[in-house]
């Protein structure tokens, strides 16, 4: 797939190497000239590079014909007011008891399976789509997964934060709680990496209003701060129905306060 990039004007000028200065490069090339204006050069852009991004789309699309079409789907038929919107990961996708696990609350399970921020991102108006929830909870580890495509988690931190932003400029005044990242034994190797942005969000959300940050990882671990594998699945990544259950008892009291 062959998509046109318009380039912004610092690159423009990029392309001629000749930033800061003056140069005796011509004023008008093959993707756009430069005027001087009332207020200094401008510069119109007239045509688009291509480039090759077709990897990366096919990427952040990789789950649209399954998962994220399975959420079209139901948008088409779900009752659209509920107490609680969850969404993010497959850790959201595969609570199965999460309406007995949240009741009386009303709660629509918006997960998808390998979730990324970046996606989550793109596909951020198809997962809401045009529910009106009271509230909405957040879970999302997979940039810190392992894959070659991680980011780091300040990196991360920020795309959790963007996402934030979003949602309190399309849904003011609707409380916000985001899970902490749990550790587990699929990925070990990214412990402190999990440990760092626990404590990042934690700190944002101390200082955000309207954002809760909720921690589900603790409850979950050994006494000694140890994970405990009989809070998973056989996965040793996914917490079971104990887990989830521990979850709840968490999450659910801060729910009901929020939303009485």
């Amino acid at each position: 797939m062959k998509r046109g990039i318009m380039l912004a004007p610092l690159a423009l000028i990029v392309l001629c190497g000749c930033v800061g200065q003056k140069c005796g490069c011509p004023t008008e090339s093959a993707v756009g000239k430069v005027e001087q204006g009332a207020e200094g050069e401008v510069f119109h852009i007239q045509t688009a590079l291509p480039i090759d991004y077709s990897e990366q789309m096919e990427w952040v699309l990789r789950y649209d014909d399954n998962d994220v079409e399975e959420l079209r789907q139901r948008a088409e038929v779900e009752a659209k007011e509920c107490d609680v919107l969850f969404f993010g990961s497959s850790s959201i996708r595969l609570w199965k008891t999460l309406a007995e696990d949240m009741a009386p609350l009303r709660v629509v399970n918006r997960g998808y399976g390998g979730a990324m921020m970046r996606d989550v991102h793109y596909n951020y108006h198809t997962v809401l789509a045009d529910y009106s929830p009271r509230a909405f909870v957040f879970y999302c580890d997979n940039d810190l997964g392992g894959f070659g495509r991680d980011m780091h988690p300040t990196e991360l931190f920020d795309m959790y934060r963007l996402l934030v932003e979003r949602l309190q400029r399309d849904y003011p005044d609707k409380p916000i709680f985001i899970l902490s990242i749990k550790f587990n034994n699929n990925r070990i190797q990214k412990l402190e990496q999990h440990r760092l942005f626990n404590a990042i969000m934690a700190d944002y959300a101390a200082h955000t209003e309207g954002v809760t940050f909720v921690d589900v990882n603790t409850p979950i671990l050994n006494s000694d701060g140890s994970i405990n594998d009989a809070m998973f699945e056989q996965d040793r990544l996914h917490v079971n129905r104990e887990g989830y259950a521990v979850w709840a008892s968490v999450l659910r009291p801060m729910l009901l306060e929020a939303l009485r």
